[in-house]
């Protein structure tokens, strides 16, 4: 017995020393990359995408990884700025001339889908055989949405941009006795008849003229009925299937969120509508104003709260229409990073970006370049409650990418909404009248 045990010691120690041999042996033949010194170029359409030295604590993470990583494979960084108006056309005459306008080039939701992904402008970056997607570090509703036929073609890393919020004001909610906001969300009680509700109380003629003069709820060109539909599970198309969009505005949960919304205009008339010819953002100068309780906005608004704004002021989310058990946050234009798909040697490329978007470890805590953080909102809220609103945008993954604006029918949308809210027509009758016009577009714009 004692010798059996002796044997399978001896055994077990051999097998040990062939491993760690096995592993040295390994370690040094571990490959050694070198990419000739070539650059490594991203392109945005906005300047703060390059690092600047002090500017940020990213940025000089940024910047020490530059080097690190430059000279572990040979290669130099650059970044390229192109004005807005211009960025699609560059993309595409680049490629189209057998050249890119960069290596990794960031772009717009309505960019990339449909034109750059349905006309074969984007690399397939799964065939890379680099990138793991399931990686925490990967945008989950990022990659979903840049995915075609199991393949993914774009990315973003970190937390994603929160975008889709309600702001309120704190002041004349407290006013008028409202103090239960934040209960309200976070107990999933937030509903459109709540909202309503809430949508009453605020809603007065404050010095007796007979005309309203604080509204309850207004919102930037098209934001509210976007909150209702999205809200319900609706859209304006669908893209389940990415080959064959749809106009959707005719389904159940879509006409349903119309119906309310043009409830809450004309019988309800706690909706603030915009004067004609007035600036997009008029009804955020009635927020700033102290003129509306309830604003539905992108986040990128709260700098203006910050600083023009004598009320105090909160963010919530826009509430669940009866189809859903949870929030949603609209994502209109959000951005994220594809590869032209005639960037020469793209596995060189793919090996350099996925150390660069390694996150940075500082503190036991992981940063990401350019990612929005509770540092970021603790300089522009005033209560912790609106931090953990967008904690939940980030932790429930709960964005979604409207594409209203990919497939040229604006002007479609403007008039349904304007017809909606002029009661010149019924939800169902405005949509059926435009919905073949629509669609016949949307299949128009799949071709470049």
């Amino acid at each position: 017995m004692q010798r059996k045990r002796k044997l399978f010691l001896l055994t077990l120690i051999v097998l040990i020393f062939i491993m760690l041999v096995a592993a040295v042996v390994a370690s040094g033949k571990a490959k050694k990359y070198n990419f000739g010194g070539r650059t490594i170029t991203w392109a945005t359409w906005w300047e703060e995408a390059k690092p600047v030295a002090g500017r940020s604590e990213r940025e000089d993470l940024r910047l020490k990884r530059e080097v690190e990583v430059g000279k572990k494979y040979n290669v130099k960084f650059d970044y390229l700025t192109v004005p807005w108006g211009e960025f699609m056309a560059k993309y595409i005459t680049t490629v189209m001339a057998g050249d890119a306008m960069a290596e990794i080039v960031s772009v717009q939701t309505d960019w990339f889908y449909p034109t750059l992904l349905l006309n074969n402008f984007c690399m397939n970056l799964s065939e890379l055989g680099v990138f793991d997607f399931k990686a925490p570090k990967f945008q989950k509703e990022t990659i979903d949405f840049a995915t075609l036929d199991g393949s993914v073609y774009g990315y973003e890393i970190g937390r994603i941009e929160p975008r889709g919020v309600i702001f309120f004001n704190k002041t004349m909610f407290e006013r008028e006795g409202i103090t239960d906001i934040y209960d309200t969300v976070f107990n999933y009680k937030w509903t459109w008849n709540k909202m309503l509700e809430v949508a009453k109380k605020l809603t007065r003629d404050t010095d007796g003229d007979g005309v309203i003069d604080q509204w309850g709820l207004a919102g930037a060109t098209g934001r509210v009925w976007r909150g209702f539909i999205i809200s319900n599970g609706g859209n304006f198309i669908d893209i389940s299937d990415k080959w064959h969009p749809r106009f959707s505005l005719g389904d159940p949960a879509a006409l349903e969120a119309l119906q309310a919304y043009q409830d809450f205009i004309l019988k309800e008339r706690v909706i603030m509508i915009s004067p004609e010819g007035s600036p997009w953002d008029y009804p955020v100068q009635a927020f700033l104003d102290g003129k509306v309780g309830m604003l539905v906005a992108q986040m990128w608004n709260i700098d203006k709260m910050r600083d023009n704004m004598s009320d105090e002021y909160g963010v919530i989310l826009f509430p669940m229409g009866p189809r859903m058990k949870e929030y949603t946050s609209e994502a209109t234009l959000h951005h994220f990073k594809v590869f032209p798909v005639t960037v020469k040697n793209p596995k060189e490329v793919a090996i350099v970006e996925n150390e660069m978007t390694e996150p940075y470890k500082v503190g036991g805590e992981l940063l990401f370049m350019e990612e929005k953080n509770e540092e970021w909102l603790e300089m522009r809220v005033t209560d912790d409650e609106s931090i953990q609103i967008v904690q939940m945008i980030w932790d429930k993954q709960n964005s979604i990418f409207n594409l209203q604006e990919a497939f040229g029918v604006m002007d479609i949308f403007y008039t349904i909404d304007d017809e909606l809210q002029k009661g010149n027509s019924t939800p169902q009758a405005a949509v059926e009248e435009y919905a073949q016009e629509a669609q016949m577009r949307i299949n128009d714009s799949l071709m470049l």
